[in-house]
């Protein structure tokens, strides 16, 4: 038995290979981080270029100081859950409402704080995208998004 440090086990049972390891992470991470940021910018921007052909009425969230990588769009009139619920059938997975908010069902704080009239609020879809996404995924993504909402607006 050991003294008060360490739960009362013996001195010495940090996780050594796991510190070490997450310290190689973090500097491969870090090593990087300019290259990821770059991507993710790129990948946004074609998202948002590519969104742009639909024929939905929606607005880009943040406006054009957002951290790339987290696109959040509201679709007027439409519905969050519905959205997701139908790209998840597509094998694609999102987020509805905002960060802070994601296990609310309710409209969030933070898309009330910026002023989002509750006919887009209801409709908003958070699309996260990471340095291991590509530009065929990112079509991919938006074109079934397209089609997604395209299609409910026709149903109404």
């Amino acid at each position: 038995m050991g003294g008060g440090q360490e739960g009362g086990r013996r001195s010495g049972t940090e996780n050594v290979a796991g510190i070490v390891g997450m310290a190689t992470a973090l500097k491969e991470n870090v090593d990087m981080l300019e290259d990821n940021m770059k991507q993710l910018a790129e990948l946004d921007c074609l998202f948002i270029n590519k969104l742009k052909t639909c024929k939905a009425d929606y607005l880009i969230n943040g406006g054009d100081n957002r951290i790339s990588g987290n696109v959040s769009v509201s679709f007027k009139g439409l519905d969050g859950e519905a959205i997701l619920h139908r790209m998840d059938l597509k094998g694609i997975e999102i987020a509805t409402g905002s960060a802070c908010d994601s296990r609310e069902t309710q409209i969030s704080h933070v898309l009330t704080a910026i002023g989002l009239p509750e006919e887009y609020a209801k409709g908003t879809v958070r699309i996260s995208l990471g340095a291991e996404n590509t530009k065929e995924e990112v079509d991919i993504i938006v074109t079934q998004l397209i089609q997604i909402v395209e299609s409910m607006n026709e149903g109404r």
